[in-house]
């Protein structure tokens, strides 16, 4: 992940996970010392409620954790680990919730006050319920210890709130399969895909009105005051590879070029992409790994022939998309499918 000036103090993550991974790392033989050696970060920081860390240095600790590990799976266990509490007042006011629709609401409100490396988004497809994370900033190898930790505490808190029901349908990660990952699936109890266009926890629709074992109108209340006031401290940088995305999604008849998104979004061409160089990725990546998740969704998920799917993401022919899925993929649109 490139982090260049624009973005250094923009987008932050709270302190406060910090003390999960530093103990994750410890069971592990690595002391605190050794982990935080030469990083810009204050002993203890982590006790601060409204302390942060800038993306470029959670960059650099995430990074030392995963070497000196060597266990590139920690985001999995990091997630099964934590607790409602872990995630503040975010986590009390999700807890105290009348039904598991409403938490997600809050979570997806007021998430910025944990992170604005990442951004919630809640929606409903059909008969699925879809939690999305979107990128902030481009995550690149990093998104597996970020997205998996973060699903991981989503399952185990959601078995804590509502005892006895299975939350999850399915995962979908916008990353390839990780190498560790065959050794993982025996242990995860719901289909998950990976390339795909977002990266979702997806489940039933009526999941979101079942009621939690911890409601308590009085300090959700409470709770939710308390994030709107730590909301006010926190800057929102510009959401500007969502903002790409929808728009090359809204197009019609192929995906727009960069010269038509830049337009739509009141500035050049040059500047959008500076900007995007910025957040560490271009419009080409957005482009290709766009076209590379919807690709794998309509292959798995639809009956859609493989020349249907060449022309719906663009392509003149399907002999110029199979080239381009076998270098995105290794392997021919017929043999994923």
């Amino acid at each position: 992940m490139t982090i260049l000036k624009m973005s250094a103090e923009d987008y932050t993550i709270s302190a406060e996970y910090l003390a999960l991974m530093l103990e994750f790392l410890e069971k592990r033989g690595v002391s605190e010392e050794r982990a935080l050696a030469g990083l810009p970060i204050e002993t203890g920081c982590w006790r601060d409620p409204k302390a942060r860390l800038t993306a470029a240095v959670f960059d650099r600790f995430a990074r030392r954790a995963l070497a000196l590990t060597e266990e590139p799976w920690m985001g999995w266990e990091l997630g099964a680990s934590m607790t409602l509490s872990s995630h503040g007042f975010l986590g009390y006011a999700a807890m105290s919730s009348d039904t598991l629709g409403d938490a997600i609401e809050l979570a997806v409100k007021f998430f910025r006050t944990r992170s604005t490396i990442i951004q919630l988004e809640n929606f409903t497809e059909g008969e699925w319920a879809v939690l999305q994370v979107n990128e902030m900033l481009a995550l690149g190898d990093l998104a597996p210890l970020v997205v998996e930790s973060l699903f991981s505490s989503f399952h185990f808190m959601a078995m804590q709130l509502i005892p006895d029901v299975e939350i999850l349908g399915e995962l979908r990660f916008s990353y390839p399969e990780p190498d560790y990952f065959p050794r993982l699936r025996g242990l995860i109890p719901v289909p998950v895909y990976f390339d795909c266009a977002n990266s979702q926890m997806r489940f039933p629709v009526e999941r979101l009105q079942r009621r939690l074992r911890f409601a308590d109108p009085r300090l959700a209340q409470m709770a939710a005051a308390q994030c709107e006031q730590e909301m006010e401290q926190i800057k929102a940088p510009p959401a500007l590879l969502g903002q790409v995305r929808r728009i090359m999604l809204a197009g019609s008849g192929g995906f727009p070029g960069v010269e038509d998104v830049a337009s739509e979004l009141h500035m050049s061409s040059r500047t959008l992409k500076r900007k995007l160089q910025q957040l560490g990725t271009s419009y080409q990546t957005l482009l290709d790994d766009l076209r590379k998740g919807l690709a794998v969704e309509y292959l798995t998920q639809s009956p859609r022939s493989v020349d249907e799917i060449a022309l719906a993401l663009g392509y003149s022919d399907a002999s110029n998309f199979a080239r381009a899925f076998r270098r995105w993929t290794g392997r021919s649109p017929s043999d994923y499918r």
